[in-house]
């Protein structure tokens, strides 16, 4: 067993006063962090804020009816079903037109879903390329399958008043990130109540 050494002081190095406050790098280290840290947050939740605003701006889509004689009869938001007289939330934005006006792609993309359904009609789903998707639906007539490339204003269709409607229109819908948006400012509609 070995006997600990003892450190013994060197005479000929001067001692100075041990220091009693800490120093003050201590604290300050901290404080910068914290605000460092603060910083980093904000420009992140800015940043955040700027590309979802910018989403809205970079979304260019073409006005899906080939028409001028078109109204909103039913905007985004909660409404009382005309045909079942429930108040739920309606999905999406519904466009009064003549009934064969012709539907038109928003933008460009690829048919994901072209089909039939007891509350939509005949109705097609497009996928776009930045991950947005465009849904249609109360069709008369589908022009498009599931598969095939369309171009932005390019015919998907006509209105017309399949499925659960009261009269011809379009019903249009738009998902960003796989949420459903309000597409009335997308579209340059007026605001419209539901």
């Amino acid at each position: 067993m070995q006997a600990k050494r003892r450190r013994t002081p060197n005479p000929n190095v001067k001692r100075t006063a041990r220091i009693k406050t800490p120093s003050r790098m201590v604290y300050t280290r901290p404080a910068a962090w914290f605000l460092y840290g603060l910083l980093c947050c904000t420009v992140a939740l800015f940043s955040l804020l700027y590309s979802c605003t910018r989403s809205w701006r970079a979304l260019d889509l073409y006005f899906p009816l080939e028409t001028s004689a078109w109204r909103v009869s039913s905007g985004y938001g909660w409404r009382s079903d005309p045909t079942q007289g429930e108040w739920g939330f309606h999905q999406g934005v519904d466009l009064a037109c003549a009934e064969g006006t012709p539907v038109l792609a928003a933008m460009d993309g690829v048919v994901s879903m072209a089909d039939r359904s007891t509350s939509y009609g005949n109705y097609v789903r497009l996928l776009h390329e930045d991950g947005t998707e465009t849904l249609y639906a109360h069709l008369q007539y589908l022009y498009v399958r599931p598969g095939e490339v369309v171009k932005a204003g390019q015919p998907l269709g006509c209105a017309g008043q399949t499925g659960r409607a009261t009269g011809p229109h379009l019903h249009f819908e738009l998902f960003q990130n796989g949420k459903r948006q309000d597409p009335t400012r997308a579209l340059g509609l007026p605001e419209a109540k539901p």
